[in-house]
């Protein structure tokens, strides 16, 4: 491989890096309208104790079937068992 090729590949790989970050923070910034709309649907839902218990099965499944992301899923289940109304000690 010659300079200009091995320059092209890394102007290349560096595009697709750019494109990858730039699709992470739109991801990023979708996932935070959505926890913000719902948790506006949570504070004023009539019957949080049973969304609660029915979140809490989901997120059981959820990292049951995705153990490597089990652990950065503990926070965010935290925050939204704090506003299903279930106190974290």
């Amino acid at each position: 491989m010659d300079s200009t090729q091995l320059e092209q590949t890394v102007e290349l790989h560096g595009q697709n890096i750019n494109g990858l970050m730039e699709n992470q923070l739109a991801l990023t910034a979708q996932v935070q309208v959505l926890q913000a709309a719902l948790a506006t649907l949570l504070l004023n839902h009539p019957d949080r104790a049973t969304l609660l218990g029915t979140f809490q099965q989901y997120m059981k499944i959820c990292k049951d079937s995705a153990p490597r992301l089990a652990g950065r899923m503990e926070a965010l289940e935290g925050g939204m068992l704090a506003l299903l109304g279930q106190r974290q000690d």
